[in-house]
């Protein structure tokens, strides 16, 4: 599966780990099902995407795996950093 394909399906609400390239959707939720993005932030995610905005893409992919670190190990906040990523999604 194109990696287009599967931000679609996960903008749709259909988290789909792409097993031909072995990659997570941006947020993981595709292998852990604590995680509920909202529409809007994938959203911005897919067009910052198809944009070829990396900056942003970056900056957002910092976020959600600070958000599944979270959910895994139950720390949060700012005790979670990612070198290089600052900010969360808008």
């Amino acid at each position: 599966m194109k990696t287009s394909e599967q931000l679609l399906k996960w903008l749709d609400g259909e988290s789909v780990h792409n097993n031909g390239k072995d990659e997570c959707c941006p947020d993981f939720s595709c292998c852990n099902s604590m995680i509920h993005t909202p529409y809007e932030i994938r959203k911005a995610f897919v067009e910052a995407f198809l944009t070829d905005d990396h900056q942003e893409t970056n900056r957002m992919l910092g976020w959600f795996l600070r958000q599944a670190i979270a959910s895994q190990t139950g720390v949060t906040g700012p005790n979670i950093y990612i070198a290089g990523i600052e900010g969360e999604p808008e």
